[in-house]
């Protein structure tokens, strides 16, 4: 017989500990603000398609705060300056630099007033006292109700009236906007009660304040999968700890809930052998991690097509024992490739469009492993939270139409939460050993490595061991009194505070992660009665120059083509863009780009695109736009599949990059699309590597032309990577000759 293609989609929700351990303040909003627009959202969009069974992962502090918020227990400092009727120029500066914090172009714009209120904040950013005490009050009311999910804000009768009001706002109303973010946010949690009991949803569990369990058991085991790198000295290496954080999410969501986790998705899919045995011990059946780490586990790649569509699907889709001791979990790893794309991809489609690609995807998959008679399982894994401001209404739209689909397809692609997948048909066979790592890039690096990173692991372990000092010095110390010493320590061991020491998530201006940080370890000092050490008064920075992603040409460059993998002295005084991953609470799992060498001589513009992995499965191309007043008559078009969102501007040259060439192409004569123009005659191609040169007189440029360079990576015919940099074309250091393309 056969079977459909079982698919366990797994929405990871997650934020970390902001209350203050002695007062109680909660310094970012972020716990309020997600549970007011997507952690309700997630739970009664399920609820409406009740043939769709999916798995939740809910980090229990995320938990435990969001039922603080939804007692009044909780006051952040967003909601303190909302109330307020009168603010100081420094209030109002942060008024004007965090109330604007979501989508500009998928909400703010969608609300005229608010989107008037950022208008007049971008004439006078620096200009507290510019705005009176209206605008201000306006803007605490408008971003609080941005942050509501959409559909309350249309169908609760105050919320529209609110909404409809526009300006003019009182204290009143905006007290009665956070009265009722607190009444969606009581009733989060009894939704997914109801959905577990009802056994339409599994609640899946992480360590309790998400830590990184590897590192945790020991900080040496980041060199696994990245040997050579920095580590901080000495080691970090307490596994107690990590069972610790184990063991209190399994007590808690069984106080909860009423029974024990059956799986785990362990904080930011990082895994290692030695935490195998600890989630046996407290009874998991199953956990998962990326599919990077079970490419290593096997020895084995996670090959793919020019489309992304996996070569070997009974490889991936399909749980392994950990390893082949008696009684170990089950593990599953996520397709790196169908979670990305509802992660950054579809948000560019219509909801139709793209969720038309997700289910043409999963029958192909379907078709490939049909003949062998087996169930398999897809894993799609991803943040359930942070992606849904960059779609349409919330991801509304999207959703609908893709639980409908599996509602009425579910006899060919079967949504199943893991634990039901696992109970009728379980593993097949055990992994050698699990390899180390995380969900990105397969290793650890997001979390230690860098300097300010492995500073915080220091800090870390110097407030440990002090701990550890006074509390052999104090043995009859009160039991609560360690409880919360402990509690400092166990939270400072959380994933967020490092994953924004990563140069490449670095934020702008103060870190309030690193602040927060540092917080936390100085309350433990303050709850011994130990003196705070200076060097936790002292902001932990992140290297300059790892947060330069954009250098600027130094110089005249003149490179021989030879596409090596080290780029040569030749490129010495190129201008360099970092096309990596970067920014925020979300990354990709991996990426095709990694960065972009542009410089001249006066005669040729010489570029090098370096990529993660082999490029020459990728559609890939480079628009070249001249940014000169007189360059206004000369034909251009838009960038090919441009999403109607995007402010890119239109191009005078596009580069397509093949396997082992570089065609040219130029608008036509409508400006609406793009023909060839020949081939670029000086380029060099490798694994990962395309270099090109292009004379400036081809481009009808000159020396000291202000050009923008845009590189985009297609997934079908959507956008999936790009970025751009703007730079002057060399002047000759000698005269040159140049010939035309």
């Amino acid at each position: 017989m056969s079977h459909p293609l079982y698919v366990a989609i797994i929405w990871h929700m997650h934020q970390p500990w902001y209350r203050h351990l002695e007062t109680g303040e909660f310094s970012l909003p972020w716990v309020r603000l997600h549970a007011a627009k997507d952690y309700l959202h997630m739970a009664e969009l399920v609820r409406e398609y009740p043939e769709v069974h999916v798995t939740f992962n809910l980090v229990p502090s995320l938990v435990e705060q969001l039922l603080m918020y939804a007692a009044g227990e909780a006051e952040d400092r967003c909601q303190t300056l909302s109330r307020q009727e009168h603010w100081t120029p420094d209030e109002q500066r942060f008024l004007l630099s965090f109330f604007f914090h979501i989508n500009w172009h998928r909400v703010i714009q969608r609300y005229p007033p608010y989107w008037r209120l950022l208008n007049l904040r971008q004439a006078a950013p620096d200009m507290p006292a510019y705005f009176s005490e209206q605008y201000y009050r306006d803007l605490a009311a408008w971003f609080n109700l941005a942050w509501i999910d959409p559909n309350w804000l249309e169908r609760d009768v105050e919320l529209s009236a609110l909404v409809a009001k526009g300006s003019g706002y009182s204290t009143q109303d905006v007290a009665r906007i956070l009265a009722k973010q607190q009444e969606i946010i009581a009733r989060v949690l009894p939704a997914y009660q109801e959905l577990a009991a009802r056994g339409q949803v599994e609640i899946s569990v992480s360590p309790y304040y998400h830590p990184i369990l590897p590192l945790l058991i020991d900080t040496s085991t980041a060199r696994r999968a990245s040997p050579g790198l920095p580590l901080p000295a000495p080691a970090f290496a307490h596994p107690e700890d990590a069972v610790e954080q184990i063991r209190r999410a399994v007590e808690y969501h069984q106080r909860l809930f009423g029974t024990p986790p059956q799986g785990m998705w362990p904080s930011e899919g990082a895994v290692c052998p030695e935490m195998v045995p600890m989630l046996a011990q407290q009874g998991f059946r199953w956990f998962a991690s990326d599919e990077a780490i079970l490419a290593r586990s096997l020895g084995t790649s996670i090959e793919r097509d020019e489309h992304g569509n996996v070569t070997r699907p009974q490889v991936l889709y399909q749980p392994y024992y950990a390893d082949r001791s008696a009684g170990a979990p089950a593990v599953i790893f996520r397709d790196r490739e169908l979670s990305d794309r509802i992660g950054f991809v579809y948000q560019h489609m219509k909801a139709e469009d793209a969720v038309n690609d997700l289910m043409l995807r999963l029958y192909l998959i379907r078709d490939k492993v049909l003949h062998l008679d087996q169930p398999f399982l897809v894993s799609i894994i991803l943040d359930g939270e942070n992606a849904w401001e960059e779609y349409e209404h919330n991801g509304d739209p999207f959703l609908r139409r893709l639980y409908e689909r599996l509602s009425r397809e579910r006899e060919y692609i079967c949504p199943v939460t893991v634990s039901e997948y696992l109970a009728r048909f379980g593993a097949r066979q055990a992994l050698p050993r699990l390899a180390t790592g995380s969900w990105i890039g397969g290793n650890l690096e997001t979390w230690i490595g860098e300097p300010a990173q492995n500073t915080a692991w220091v800090y870390l372990k110097r407030a440990r061991d002090d701990l550890i000092a006074w509390q052999r010095a104090h043995p009859e110390a009160p039991p609560a009194l360690l409880e919360r010493a402990w509690q400092a320590v166990y939270v400072a061991e959380g994933s967020d505070w490092f994953w924004w020491y990563y140069s490449r998530n670095n934020p702008a201006g103060e870190n309030l992660f690193d602040r927060t940080f540092r917080e936390h370890l100085r309350t433990l000092y303050r709850m011994l009665e130990l003196p705070v050490p200076a060097w936790l008064d002292v902001a932990i920075t992140v290297e300059p120059a790892r947060l330069q992603r954009v250098r600027l040409p130094q110089g005249i460059v003149r490179p021989a083509l030879t596409a090596d993998p080290q780029a040569g002295d030749g490129w010495r005084d190129a201008g360099y863009l970092d096309l990596s991953p970067a920014g925020g609470s979300m990354q990709r799992g991996s990426a095709a780009l990694k960065g972009l060498y542009m410089g001249g001589d006066g005669g040729e513009l010489f570029l090098r695109l370096e990529g993660v992995d082999e490029l020459a499965g990728r559609e890939v191309s480079i628009y070249l736009t001249r940014l000169e007043a007189d360059a206004a008559g000369i034909p251009q078009a838009p960038p090919r599949h441009m999403p109607p969102a995007a402010d890119w501007l239109s191009a005078h040259w596009e580069v397509r990059l093949q396997r082992d060439r570089a065609e040219l192409f130029r608008p036509d004569e409508q400006g609406a699309g793009w023909v060839p123009a020949g081939t670029v005659p000086r380029a060099a191609f490798g694994r990962s590597i395309w270099e090109l040169a292009l004379p400036y007189a081809g481009l009808g440029c000159r020396p000291g032309d202000m050009l923008e360079v845009r590189v985009v990576v297609y997934q079908g015919q959507v956008p999936a990577e790009t970025g751009a940099v703007r730079f002057p074309l060399p002047a000759p250091a000698v005269p040159h000759p140049t010939d035309a393309l």
